[in-house]
């Protein structure tokens, strides 16, 4: 028996409105479109021993250390003087503890045959040498160029202060006036 075209249109109509509904609403064949995936990336970052001198301009330059100060005495003297720079050290250098903080001072603006002199105004023959050490009793000198190992620890590293010492003799029948020198200190890590 046939049925009418009508009838068999019906059921037909019903389920392609309900897959019309379950597409509309986001099931059925869409879902299987949908896909969601993750991944991970690492972020890091590396902080190394190092020190920072408090107020280094972008030229690198950390202005005065301090001064190392021999004091006065007669022009006719022949004594021997010590001096250090680090009471009176003006720069704050920070350092991590334990870092391998080395220091290395250059012969001054009156270096002369592997000896640092201080120079009475522009005369060369007005002139005292004097020798750089990092000991108190200038056991460990340092040489012009050298390098000189500076201990940073727990106790020290907020305020590191460079071990520079000086010694002098003078040789007597100096002429009156101030001997001075200029130095420069390059500080690596």
């Amino acid at each position: 028996m046939a049925l009418p075209m009508t009838e068999t249109l019906e059921p037909m109509h019903r389920a392609l409105a309900a897959l019309f509904v379950l597409v509309a609403s986001g099931g059925g064949l869409l879902s299987s479109a949908h896909a969601e995936t993750t991944a991970q990336f690492d972020v890091t970052a590396r902080i190394e021993p190092g020190c920072l001198v408090d107020g280094l301009g972008s030229t690198g330059h950390a202005g005065t250390i301090g001064t190392l100060d021999f004091g006065r005495d007669s022009s006719l003297s022949t004594a021997s003087h010590s001096a250090t720079t680090t009471a009176t050290q003006a720069i704050r250098l920070r350092c991590t503890p334990g870092v391998n903080l080395m220091m290395s001072i250059d012969g001054g603006t009156h270096a002369a045959a592997g000896l640092r002199h201080l120079q009475r105004g522009t005369d060369p023959a007005a002139r005292i040498t004097y020798t750089l050490c990092r000991d108190a009793a200038c056991s460990q000198p340092i040489a012009i160029g050298g390098t000189a190992a500076v201990a940073v620890n727990a106790a020290n590293s907020l305020d590191v202060r460079l071990p520079i010492h000086g010694r002098l003799t003078l040789p007597g029948g100096l002429v009156p006036g101030t001997y001075a020198d200029t130095l420069t200190v390059t500080l690596t890590w």
